[in-house]
């Protein structure tokens, strides 16, 4: 059974554009990040932990990339949770 090129292009130009563009199917749900002082920060989609440093990072629902201390957390949560 032959498959023709076209078919296979067909096949793989979804992945190939979802790899392109990462943050296409990234979650965009709002979560709050409780912190231990009482503050509560929200963010749009869930914080990453960044492991080698020690920080969570997270996007603001203004689109920027921001960093916060894992020690200073005390919970994060979905934004209807």
């Amino acid at each position: 059974m032959k498959v023709h090129r076209l078919h296979l292009s067909l096949l793989f130009a979804p992945l190939l554009a979802s790899c392109s563009m990462p943050d296409m199917f990234a979650s965009t749900t709002p979560h709050k990040i409780r912190l231990k002082d009482g503050r509560e920060v929200i963010c749009s989609g869930q914080p990453e932990y960044q492991e080698k440093t020690g920080y969570y990072r997270y996007r603001t629902p203004d689109k920027r990339e921001a960093v916060i201390r894992a020690d200073e957390v005390a919970g994060i949560s979905g934004r209807g949770a």
